[in-house]
């Protein structure tokens, strides 16, 4: 028998599948326990006879009630309760009066509420085997994950520290008086974790001057703690043996934290620099947020204002513009298709490599570090799916939409229209089978397509496009055109042959195609990577001046937006590949111009959206 004695007891883990949460399910293991881990996502352990793995939402009381009672009809009763499970963003900061009120409300619904019908089911449950079998349950514990922001508090995060604060010293304090009514000897703890190194803040900290600012300078140890510190305080608190007098209390683990800073170097330079106005960077500004040489502060939404003024102007009251990000995983196949030469070789092709095993990873760690993950759509072609299934596999797991391009990058130009049925049709069925769900979107190797493309789209119920030009900010529905035809000038041909005008369109049907538009001027590849065979290609360009671009394009279309009509939209496409922003020159401009972006956000001016919902959304202001 071990000091903790808590061999045999049934452990019920909510968000078991994080950084903290898995520590904790095998600390538990560890110590000899059963252990059910809960989670919304699905756990990636095997099953063992001492572990459990179920999902639900600790947000909705239905599923917090029926996972509790598959826990109890797998194991047995439950003893101990590690309420773990919640959510913050780190990729934004709002002042209280900036704070969306969803972002609060989707907080404290996992938070506060989740934590509160965990225990609730937890302890009903108890009192339900109580009742049946007249004796009290053995070691009665439960540890509830709060955090060192609920004792400090944090600027900008209001909605996470208020509700961890809540949770330690509000709840855990009232449940202490009525859970020993339930059991005499039932006690109720809690944990506060300071900084933790999990994917949760991954690449937060990886500013020395920011890990001095937040896990250093106020921290004795100086350092921030392992997952594994946390579990093996909740495996304390959780034994009657070892912390059998202990209830109520909330235990900091932090490494003896006395505090945070409440200005960081930047904030104050920037305070000192920008007037109190709310004002647009100056091209000298922008230049200097480009290149890296000027960092705007962390703390607050807008990159662009000090955080010490006292006056914020209100949130915008404008249509905001839909930012889409967009990633084509093109990989090997790109030298395949469009990217064909007979003198391409393995150094060629390597690039490619480059692309999965270092591009995807980069680009995937970015977009989690921004909170933006969720809302990008990556356009695979399939041979990329097929020849790299554990990056394929790691773009799906991160929530984003998928859309095709094509199997091995082919240009329309180059298959008959019975291969182009045939490449269509196996990647649809392909797509579907690994990511479990009918792709709804198309982008066009090197936006390559004819009308058989467009049918054949149209044909197989796609939502949407995305390789034409028509406009470069506003959805609209493809128009339904014959193929043009090219003059013939011969000597024999009349001139009256060809001087003919377009023929309008037909009227957009229920079958036609909404175009998210795309062009050279929103890519990374065309400017920023050389390929040796193609004509066109550069590779040289600095990247300063792509960002420019993209930002100067971005900041005219604010003045613009006033102008939308209640049918319109305007959207922001961006079209990355993992080959060209994976590569180390290139994605700090990425990431500066995306922090920028995210700026505008903080305002009201920007949402982060996948192709998807954009589409949906502007066929529904705009149906036939």
């Amino acid at each position: 028998m071990s000091f903790l004695q808590l061999e045999g007891l049934h452990v019920f883990v909510s968000g078991a599948a994080g950084g903290i949460g898995s520590a904790i399910v095998e600390e538990f293991l560890a110590q000899g326990c059963k252990v059910t881990a809960h989670d919304k996502r699905p756990n990636t352990r095997a099953p063992s006879a001492s572990l459990h793995c179920i999902t639900g939402d600790i947000s909705d009381e239905s599923s917090v009630s029926q996972s509790i009672t598959d826990a109890v009809a797998h194991f047995g009763p439950v003893n101990i309760l590690c309420a773990n499970a919640g959510i913050t963003d780190e990729s934004n900061s709002y002042s209280i009066w900036d704070m969306p009120t969803e972002l609060w409300d989707r907080t404290y619904a996992v938070n506060v509420r989740g934590t509160f019908l965990t225990i609730k089911h937890f302890l009903g449950s108890v009192q339900k085997h109580q009742q049946a079998t007249g004796e009290e349950l053995p070691n009665i514990a439960v540890v509830v994950t709060g955090s060192e922001c609920g004792v400090f508090g944090q600027a900008g995060h209001s909605e996470y520290a208020s509700g961890k604060a809540g949770l330690q010293y509000g709840l855990v304090k009232s449940v202490k008086n009525e859970i020993v009514r339930l059991n005499a000897k039932a006690r109720i703890n809690a944990v506060a974790p300071g900084w933790v190194n999990t994917l949760l803040i991954e690449g937060r900290l990886d500013d020395p001057k920011e890990m001095w600012r937040e896990a250093q300078a106020t921290v004795p140890l100086r350092k921030i703690a392992q997952p594994e510190d946390v579990a093996r305080a909740a495996a304390f608190l959780a034994s009657h043996r070892a912390a059998g007098h202990i209830s109520g209390q909330c235990i900091s683990v932090d490494g003896g934290m006395e505090g945070r800073i409440v200005w960081s170097e930047e904030e104050v330079r920037w305070t000192e620099k920008i007037t109190a106005e709310a004002k647009s960077p100056s091209s000298t500004e922008m230049d200097a947020l480009i290149s890296g040489e000027e960092k705007a502060p962390s703390m607050g939404a807008d990159p662009f204002r000090g955080v010490g003024q006292s006056i914020s102007p209100p949130a915008s009251s404008k249509p905001k513009i839909k930012v889409l990000v967009s990633v084509d995983f093109d990989a090997v196949s790109g030298w395949l298709g469009t990217g064909s030469h007979p003198d391409n070789n393995l150094a060629d092709y390597s690039s490619g490599f480059f692309s999965a095993y270092v591009g995807v990873p980069r680009l995937l760690k970015l977009f989690r570090r921004l909170g933006i993950q969720e809302n990008v759509t990556w356009f695979v072609p399939m041979h990329s799916a097929e020849s790299f299934p554990k990056e394929f596999k790691a773009i799906v797991d991160s929530g984003c939409e998928i859309g095709l391009h094509g199997y091995c990058h082919e240009g329309a130009p180059q298959l008959t229209p019975t291969q182009e049925r045939d490449v269509l049709t196996h990647c649809l069925d392909l797509c579907t089978k690994l990511t479990g769900r009918k792709p709804t979107g198309y982008r066009a190797p090197l936006y390559q397509l004819r009308e058989t493309t467009i049918a054949l789209l149209e044909e197989h119920a796609f939502l949407y496009d995305s390789s034409l030009s028509h406009h470069d900010s506003k959805p609209y529905y493809i128009p339904n055109l014959p193929p043009i035809a090219a003059p013939t000038y011969t000597p024999a041909a009349s001139a009256q042959e060809w001087m003919k005008p377009l023929p309008q369109p037909n009227p957009p049907t229920s079958r036609s195609l909404v175009e998210i538009p795309g062009n050279w001027y929103a890519e990374d590849m065309t400017p920023l990577q050389f390929w040796p065979h193609t004509p066109n290609s550069q590779g040289y360009v600095d990247v300063r001046v792509v960002g420019r671009m993209w930002m100067d394009k971005f900041e005219w279309l604010r003045t613009e937006v006033e102008e939308l009509g209640e049918k319109d939209i305007m959207v922001f496409p961006l079209v990355l590949h993992p080959d060209t922003s994976g590569m180390a020159h290139v994605i700090g401009m990425v990431e500066r111009v995306m922090r920028w972006l995210k700026g505008w956000e903080g305002k009201g001016e920007v949402e982060f959206c996948t192709f998807e919902s954009v589409a949906r959304e502007w066929r529904e202001r705009n149906p036939v």
